[in-house]
């Protein structure tokens, strides 16, 4: 029996899509599972101004409170794209399965993923927290801190 789970609206803002359609377009000539999910995530999102993004809705650069598999624990993991992921303890890459997974999600939504080992999984997101908002000054992010330039 073959069945079916709707999935959850995602809202991106345009500056997280168009990295990451960039990103999955060049990275699908060597893996093609994880751009195959991240394009089809990418496919059937809303994109809207960074400044319109939701305040209950994860995006790239922020603090993600979520559960996986009804586990009792809550996680908390800063998303980031791959080439900044510099505190692999406290971040995750949106190019993963679980990064790509949480992209978009609203406070409340529950997400299937699968594992590049086949292994299927459901996150929940709980909470966000703190978000850096690309406003067109650069941001650097090292190990000791932030730097605003």
């Amino acid at each position: 029996m073959n069945v079916q789970h709707d999935l959850p609206p995602i809202t991106l803002a345009t500056s997280d899509y168009n990295r990451l359609l960039f990103t999955a377009m060049m990275r699908q000539k060597q893996n093609r599972r994880i751009p195959d999910f991240l394009l089809k995530e990418l496919r059937r999102a809303t994109v809207c101004h960074p400044a319109s993004l939701p305040e209950d809705v994860v995006s790239t650069n922020c603090r993600v409170i979520y559960r996986l598999d009804g586990e009792p624990r809550t996680r908390a993991h800063l998303l980031v794209h791959p080439e900044d992921l510099i505190w692999p303890g406290a971040e995750i890459a949106v190019t993963s399965p679980l990064g790509t997974a949480l992209l978009g999600l609203r406070v409340g939504d529950r997400m299937p993923f699968a594992e590049t080992d086949g292994h299927l999984h459901e996150v929940y997101v709980e909470g966000i927290g703190l978000r850096f908002l690309d406003d067109g000054s650069t941001v650097t992010r090292s190990p000791g801190g932030l730097a605003w330039v």
